[in-house]
């Protein structure tokens, strides 16, 4: 957890630094997201390699559903009462 911590801050840290470096952060961007979606693919390697969820990826995907749509409502609720709490004049 340390690790994550450190390496977190390392990262805010040189982003402060950097930040009037417009083709470094465009060049930081296109990284991150062909990072994400390496991630998303070796996780969907993992997955699909695992018996056991593909066993249940019927239960499993119900409660996924489940999970995602309460997430999104409440994201939403949440959002609508900042907007009214802290935006009222705009």
């Amino acid at each position: 957890m340390i690790t994550v911590l450190i390496l977190m801050f390392g990262g805010i840290l040189i982003g402060y630094f950097l930040k009037n470096k417009k083709k470094i952060i465009r060049i930081n961007d296109r990284l991150t997201m062909y990072a994400i979606f390496l991630l998303l693919f070796l996780m969907g390697v993992s997955m699909g390699s695992n018996k056991q969820i593909m066993s249940n990826l019927d239960s499993i995907g119900l409660h996924a559903l489940l999970i995602s749509v309460c997430a999104v409502l409440g994201s939403i609720i949440v959002a609508y009462f900042v907007g009214k709490l802290f935006f009222k004049g705009k």
